[in-house]
């Protein structure tokens, strides 16, 4: 994979809805592979929650390479090396946790674009290009206009600056994270819950109103598939964890109890 390949900005502008996977806790190469074969759109590979350093991350962006399946990684905090190191990886997009202002948001995008219109680091030849020799002034407006970068709203305070979040140019995505901004206001995390509901429905019509994408985390795919039409367009369905344990316990369940001596 790289950045020359992405896809997903163009369907998103097309009207397709996107869907993906958490990831924080599989550390096979052949990651990538796996959720292609699944027909996985994206996966979000995750240095907020878990366990992934720079030589892991590396081993499954690389997992990623020539599938359609994407890498996005959540990065664990807004400080410079956490967005270059994935994107010089050839991520194809970043997602950022705890986003609660403007300048935040001005930040996010000024780390991850080359100038103008960002200080990203300008290296060649190495993963993003596909190691490839490119031309640095059609590479670099071409790596600005593909990267996907999202921002989560999780938070009251995130709530609260919606608007000037969301105006910000260069970003693209908001995620809702229904657990944290759950915890963040005090109400139920339940997607049908009705001040969860209102919540949702603002950050839609916020991400309509500034033309940005609509993204959610969640396992209640009818809730999730119900709001597409107010705009969500990406959905990251499941996690790995999630996914693991579900189909153990389906397998289990399937099978007859063994009795010892039976």
């Amino acid at each position: 994979m790289t950045i020359s390949h992405a896809w997903m900005k163009p369907a998103l502008a097309s009207g397709a809805v996107l869907r993906g996977i958490m990831v924080s806790e599989l550390k096979t190469p052949f990651l990538g592979a796996i959720l292609d074969s699944a027909g996985m759109d994206f996966a979000i590979l995750d240095q907020e929650h878990g366990s992934y350093g720079a030589d892991m991350l590396a081993t499954l962006i690389a997992g990623f390479r020539g599938g359609r399946c994407q890498p996005i990684v959540r990065v664990p905090e807004i400080r410079r090396d956490c967005f270059l190191t994935p994107l010089e990886m050839g991520a194809a997009g970043v997602l950022v946790p705890r986003v609660e202002t403007a300048d935040q948001a001005r930040a996010i995008v000024d780390f991850c674009r080359y100038a103008p219109s960002g200080s990203r680091g300008v290296s060649l030849s190495r993963a993003h290009t596909g190691f490839a020799r490119v031309s640095a002034s059609e590479y670099l407006a071409r790596a600005n206009k593909e990267i996907l970068i999202g921002v989560q709203i999780e938070t009251a305070e995130a709530l609260d600056s919606l608007d000037d979040i969301l105006a910000v140019e260069g970003v693209d995505m908001a995620f809702i994270g229904p657990s944290d901004l759950s915890v963040s206001c005090g109400i139920s995390a339940n997607l049908r819950a009705p001040e969860m509901a209102s919540h949702i429905d603002n950050i839609l019509a916020a991400c309509r109103r500034h033309g940005k994408i609509g993204a959610l985390q969640t396992t209640d795919w009818e809730s999730a598939m119900a709001l597409v039409p107010a705009g969500l367009a990406m959905i990251s369905a499941t996690t790995d964890l999630a996914a693991l344990q579900h189909g153990l316990r389906a397998a289990l369940a399937a099978l007859p109890v063994a009795t010892p001596g039976g």
